[in-house]
C-alpha cells in the first residue's frame, strides 16, 4: 500500500496502554507515517491540543482511567470545532451500544483489538484520503470565502470612494454624519463650491480639472482640520465637509464661521497643474445639527447657506430665514406658471419726457403681477424667477403682444402720435431666440404698428451672455427701424469695444446714479461721463429715477435728453397714462 501521500499526517494515539501505542507507531512507522504522537493519559490530550497543531487522525482508545474514549471525543469537538479532525476508535468491545454510542459521538471507524496490521494500515489510509479530500475541498471553500469576503470589502471601500480624488462620496458622508448624528455633541456641515472648476474642465479639459480637485483633497488633508472631521466630494465642483463639535456646548456661530474662511482662505487662489497656474474661488455655506436633525437636512441646510456667486461674503451661516425664502420662492414660481393663462399679469406706463421742454415722448411699459393667494408681487422678486426657470419666454411673448395691442388702440384713438416711442423690456433668453427680430416685426405688422414706435431695453449683462449674437439680432432690429437702448447703463462690464460695434440709440443712466446728483460730485461726473460718451457714440440720454425738480434741471445742463421718474409720473394704469398724454398733449413748457 502506497502511503507516502501521506507520510507527513499528523496522527495522534490515545490509549492507555502503553504496548498498544507503542504498537501502533511501530505499524505506521514501518509503513512509513514520520508525524507521529503517542499519549497513555488521557488528561494530557486537551493540552495537546491547545498546544501542537491540530491532528489529521486521532486513534482513541475506549476504555481508560480518569476519561473515557467519550470524554475525550467531547474534548476534541468542543476544543477543534470544525477543524476537528476524524476518529478511529480502538475497542475490544464490539458490542453495537458501544459502536453506536462512538459513532454518535463523531468516531468514523473502529480498529479492532487486538490488531491486525493491515487492517490498522488500510483503514488509516482510507479514512486519510476521505479526510486529505475533505481538507482539499474545506481550504479551497476557504479560499473562496476569504476571495469574496476580500473582493465584497473592495466594492464596499469603492462603493463610499469618489473614484477619480479619492475621497469619501456622498453616501459614505451621510453614512459617517448619521454616525456622527447619534452621538451627544453637536456636528457642523460645510457645503463648498469651488468656483472655477467647471469652466476649467470646458477650457482645458476635464483631466485637468479632476487633477485639480484631486489636488485640493490632497491640500485639505493636510491641514490640522483634516483630521477632526470628513472631507467628501458631493458633485462635479462640490466638497462637503462634516466636523463633530465640543460635546455638551452650543455651536459657536463665529467659530463655525472662522473655520469656514481657513477653508476658503485654504482652498481659493492660484493652483499649479501641468505648468498652468489655474485660479479658484471658494464658497461656503455653513450649517450645525439641532435636535432631530437628519444627514440629509444638515447637508441641504448647508448648501441652502451658500452665497450666491459674486456675493461679497465667501461663507455664510444657515439661517431658519432661508428655508422661509426657499418655501417662497418655490411657492412663487409653482403660481407664476399659471400667471400668464390665468390673467393675473397686467402692464402699466411710466411716462419719458423731454427734459427741456417736459414733453411727453414715449414711455416704459412694465409688467405687474397681482396673485389672488399672495397679493401683489414686486417684478425685483418675480422677474428673476422668470428668467431662471424660463417662464420668462411665455411672459416676454405676452407683454409684446399686450403692449402692442394697446400702443396700437392708443395711436388708433389719438392718445398718442407716430412720434411716441414705447420701450419694452427683453430678457436674454428672448433676444438671443433665433428669429427674434422677424417675429417682432411680424407683431408690429400684425398690430398696424410703425417699427419706429417701438424701442427694446436690454441690459449690459444680457448683451454679455452671448456679445455677437447680440450684436447680430440689434442689427436686424435696427434694419426694420425698431431701436434699441441699453437699460442701467454703467452698473454692468459693458466693454467699449464692443459698445462701439452695437446698434444702440439709446443709454439710460441707473437711478442709484441719479439719485445722488445733487449732492455726490462723484455721481455728477458719472451721469456727465456717461452723456459725453453716449453723444460720442451717437446715441441719446434717459434718466431714470428722477424724483426731484432740482435733479432734472441738473440733467438738463448736462445735456441729458430724456428723464423718467416719480417727478414726472408714477407708472400708469391704461386709463391713468391716457388721462396723463392727453393732458400733456401741447402744454409742455419749457423747463430752464
Amino acid at each position: 500500500m502506497d502511503t507516502q501521500p501521506f507520510s507527513q499526517a499528523r496522527i495522534l494515539i490515545v490509549d492507555d496502554t502503553p504496548v498498544n501505542v507503542h504498537l501502533l507507531e511501530s505499524i505506521l512507522d514501518e509503513a512509513g507515517y514520520t508525524e507521529l504522537h503517542g499519549l497513555t493519559d488521557p488528561r494530557q490530550v486537551e493540552p495537546f491540543l491547545h498546544n501542537e497543531p491540530a491532528p489529521d487522525l486521532v486513534l482513541l482508545d475506549i476504555r481508560m482511567p480518569y476519561l473515557s474514549g467519550y470524554e475525550v471525543l467531547e474534548q476534541i469537538g468542543r476544543t477543534l470545532g470544525e477543524s476537528a479532525p476524524p476518529v478511529v476508535v480502538l475497542t475490544a468491545q464490539t458490542d453495537a451500544e458501544t459502536r453506536s454510542k462512538a459513532l454518535a459521538m463523531g468516531a468514523l471507524d473502529f480498529i479492532t483489538k487486538p490488531f491486525d496490521q493491515h487492517e490498522v494500515l488500510q483503514r488509516i489510509h482510507n479514512i486519510l484520503a476521505v479526510h486529505s479530500r475533505s481538507m482539499e475541498r474545506r481550504n479551497r471553500s476557504l479560499e473562496l470565502e476569504a476571495m469574496v469576503a476580500e473582493r465584497t470589502a473592495e466594492l464596499q471601500a469603492q462603493s463610499l470612494q469618489e473614484p477619480v480624488t479619492g475621497l469619501p462620496n456622498r453616501r459614505a458622508l451621510l453614512m459617517q454624519a448619521g454616525e456622527w448624528l447619534k452621538q451627544p455633541q453637536p456636528l457642523a456641515g460645510y457645503f463648498i463650491v469651488a468656483d472655477g472648476l467647471d469652466d476649467i474642465a470646458r477650457l482645458h479639459g476635464y483631466t485637468i480639472a479632476e487633477t485639480l480637485a484631486t489636488q485640493l483633497g490632497q491640500l485639505f488633508s493636510r491641514s490640522p482640520l483634516a483630521g477632526k472631521g470628513m472631507l467628501g466630494c458631493w458633485g462635479n465642483h462640490e466638497f462637503v465637509f462634516l466636523l463633530p463639535q465640543p460635546a455638551g456646548q452650543q455651536p459657536d456661530a463665529p467659530l463655525l464661521l472662522r473655520t469656514a474662511e481657513r477653508v476658503a482662505r485654504l482652498l481659493s487662489g492660484e493652483h499649479e497643474v501641468d505648468d498652468m497656474r489655474l485660479s479658484l474661488t471658494v464658497r461656503i455655506g455653513v450649517s450645525h445639527n439641532s435636535r432631530d436633525s437628519t444627514a440629509q437636512e444638515l447637508i441641504r441646510q448647508a448648501a441652502l447657506a451658500l452665497p450666491k456667486e459674486g456675493s461679497s461674503v465667501s461663507c455664510q451661516l444657515y439661517s431658519a430665514e432661508m428655508t422661509r425664502q426657499l418655501e417662497r420662492r418655490s411657492q412663487l414660481v409653482q403660481q407664476l406658471r399659471l400667471a400668464v393663462q390665468q390673467q393675473e399679469l397686467h402692464l402699466v406706463y411710466q411716462p419719458k419726457v423731454d427734459l427741456r421742454t417736459g414733453l411727453l415722448l414715449g414711455a416704459e411699459a412694465l409688467m405687474r403681477w397681482q396673485n389672488p393667494l399672495l397679493g401683489a408681487i414686486s417684478p425685483l422678486e418675480f422677474i428673476p424667477l422668470a428668467e431662471t426657470t424660463g417662464l420668462i419666454l411665455p411672459m416676454g411673448d405676452w407683454l409684446l403682444d399686450e403692449s402692442m395691442q394697446q400702443l396700437s388702440q392708443w395711436r388708433t384713438q389719438g392718445v398718442i402720435d407716430d412720434r411716441f416711442v414705447l420701450a419694452i423690456n427683453l430678457s436674454g433668453s428672448q433676444l438671443m431666440q433665433e428669429g427674434f427680430a422677424e417675429q417682432l416685426l411680424s407683431r408690429c405688422l400684425h398690430w398696424s404698428v410703425p417699427p419706429q414706435m417701438i424701442q427694446v431695453e436690454i441690459t449690459e449683462s444680457t448683451l454679455m451672455i452671448d456679445i455677437h449674437k447680440a450684436i447680430g439680432q440689434l442689427n436686424r432690429l435696427s434694419e426694420v427701424g425698431i431701436s434699441a437702448a441699453i437699460d442701467d447703463f454703467g452698473t454692468g462690464y459693458s466693454s467699449l469695444a464692443y459698445l462701439r460695434q452695437l446698434p444702440v440709440q439709446v443709454l439710460k443712466i441707473d437711478r442709484s446714479f441719479v439719485t445722488g446728483i445733487e449732492n455726490n460730485v462723484e455721481d455728477r461726473r458719472l451721469a456727465e461721463t456717461i452723456t459725453t460718451l453716449a453723444h460720442n457714440l451717437g446715441c441719446q440720454v434717459v434718466a431714470e429715477g428722477v424724483e426731484t425738480e432740482s435733479q432734472a434741471r441738473l440733467l438738463h445742463q448736462l445735456k441729458c435728453e430724456q428723464g423718467q421718474g416719480y417727478y414726472f409720473s408714477r407708472p400708469l394704469s391704461v386709463a391713468d397714462f391716457e388721462h396723463y398724454a392727453l393732458t400733456q398733449s401741447g402744454n409742455g413748457t419749457d423747463h430752464p
